[in-house]
């Protein structure tokens, strides 16, 4: 039994980095489409040339704001999904990764309804299917990605009543908020 304990853990050891970098890809990977379908909503889709009376021929441009007015702020939205992500858990991860899903593919319809109007409404498509991709990918496998540990601390300590040992932790980029503050960070300010 004790030589099942030393394989299991060795086996458990390799998921976590890839898992993390699992959660960093698929990051990546929303934020940059996201960056993408913005700017194709952005761009210039089509161009008619009309000559008037005079000779003079005037251009006029319609951007994927004016065709599908809700192509930018979905990809936008949904680029902020991901950032988002950044400062979250993973149940909140879940859930905004349903949102950046529900925006990308909201961005991909805009595309997709005027493909015919040049390159810019497919690179918007694609782009904002690969957000709704991340985005789902996101909702299926954030509760197996490792959690954000940056203000966790060991458990072992004991919680603080002094206010100015609360304020030294705070000082020195310690949680006070955690209950494992105490008087162990460096004093700072008045004794008493």
């Amino acid at each position: 039994m004790s030589d099942d304990a030393p394989e299991t853990a060795e086996a458990e050891a390799p998921e976590a980095p890839d898992r993390a970098a699992e959660r960093t890809r698929t990051m990546l990977a929303g934020v940059l489409a996201a960056g993408l379908a913005a700017l194709a909503a952005s761009r210039g889709w089509t161009s008619t040339a009309e000559t008037g009376h005079a000779g003079i021929t005037a251009t006029t441009v319609q951007s994927g704001t004016d065709l599908a007015s809700w192509a930018l702020p979905c990809a936008l939205a949904g680029g902020a999904a991901f950032l988002a992500m950044l400062a979250t858990g993973n149940r909140a991860r879940r859930v905004l990764g349903a949102v950046a899903a529900l925006a990308g593919l909201a961005a991909a319809l805009g595309g997709l309804l005027h493909l015919t109007s040049g390159a810019w409404p497919i690179a918007l498509a694609a782009a904002a299917l690969v957000l709704a991709a991340a985005g789902a990918w996101t909702t299926a496998r954030a509760g197996g990605w490792p959690a954000t540990d940056r203000y966790e601390t060991s458990g072992d300590q004991a919680i603080a009543e002094d206010p100015v040992s609360l304020w030294n932790a705070l000082d020195s980029g310690r949680d006070p908020s955690s209950p494992n503050i105490t008087a162990s960070a460096p004093e700072k300010g008045p004794r008493r």
